[in-house]
């Protein structure tokens, strides 16, 4: 998985609430490199809109990026659950041209400072341009195929904004009953604080394993004969914590050494954990504090949840649309 666990893909329309940014995390990239082998056999024009073909080509490189993905996570596609998929990637190239046709209709355009433009974002998105190229390769895309199909992606982004989303209103009344029912959402991270003593372990030192396992193990029996923990932590304590009495201050889950962390937010608070040991020496832990995350207030949160609402309007709108353009398209299917 690359960077922030983004990967490059045809937009489609079943990628999104709306057919924009060729950046996405669904879909997560395996790593793959191999080439997949597909049990089906595609048409070269697997349909036609409007007299306009559809060739395979693209439908089979989603399909084996699908095939690839969905093996990595021990799911392999039989062939009928293949013929499904092309059959929906199909179904979606259907709308992308429907909606490309839409656009010469309307008379959209992309120059090339806005393709450059989008372009420049999306590789903003990756550690590096080396990085972005790289997943580029993996999905079996040269760098000006993705600039052609991005600029379809523009294109149809304007059709979308244009003929749907500008019609899209979210009311005060959605936002509030929104934020009632997802409240959850908008809590920040529970805390805990706690302190630590450490005791240090000399690597492939035996006896200064013994040593410090014995020294941790009597600091732990003085604490549980009514000890103070700070008071030992500033005494013992090995690492540049001692002088605080071994206080980590307050942490969420995710800021903290795992071994700290997943003990420090199973106990209660008061409670020293038993003596566990770490690639630094033996531990022992205390939890001093716990702060439930707090719940923010629906002011700060109202742009928030008006993106949110309006982006499920748009993905709604454009999938009534797109289909309403295919009643009144001729569609010719040969898979």
């Amino acid at each position: 998985m690359l960077g922030h666990g983004k990967k490059i893909f045809r937009v489609g329309l079943v990628s999104a609430c709306t057919i924009a940014l060729a950046v996405t995390t669904a879909f997560a990239h395996s790593g793959h490199k191999h080439e997949e082998k597909l049990q089906v056999a595609l048409p070269d024009v697997v349909a036609k809109v409007n007299g306009q073909n559809i060739p395979k080509d693209g439908i089979v490189r989603e399909l084996k990026l699908a095939i690839g993905n969905y093996k990595a996570r021990g799911i392999p596609l039989t062939a009928d659950q293949e013929k499904i998929a092309a059959k929906k990637l199909i179904d979606d190239e259907i709308g992308r041209t429907l909606l490309l046709q839409k656009s010469q209709e309307i008379g959209a355009k992309v120059t090339d400072k806005m393709l450059e433009q989008k372009l420049q974002q999306i590789k903003s998105s990756f550690k590096s341009d080396a990085v972005f190229e790289h997943e580029l390769k993996d999905q079996g895309i040269t760098i000006e195929q993705y600039r052609k199909e991005l600029k379809v992606d523009l294109l149809m982004q304007q059709v979308i904004d244009r003929e749907i989303e500008s019609g899209i209103q979210v009311s005060k009344e959605e936002i509030s009953a929104y934020y009632e029912k997802n409240k959850d959402r908008f809590r920040s991270e529970d805390k805990v604080r706690a302190s630590v003593i450490l005791i240090k372990v000399r690597r492939g030192d035996t006896k200064s394993e013994e040593a410090a396992q014995k020294k941790i193990e009597s600091i732990h029996d003085q604490i549980k004969n009514g000890a103070d923990f700070g008071e030992l932590a500033s005494k013992h304590s090995e690492d540049s914590l001692a002088s605080k009495g071994g206080d980590l201050g307050y942490f969420t889950k995710n800021q903290m050494f795992g071994a700290f962390s997943s003990r420090a937010f199973d106990m209660e608070v008061g409670e020293v954990s038993s003596v566990f040991r770490t690639a630094h020496g033996f531990h022992l832990l205390k939890l001093t504090d716990r702060k439930l995350g707090d719940i923010t207030p629906p002011a700060r949160v109202e742009k928030k949840i008006t993106k949110t609402l309006k982006t499920m309007k748009v993905g709604s709108a454009t999938r009534e649309y797109v289909g309403v353009l295919k009643q009144k398209a001729t569609i010719k299917m040969y898979f």
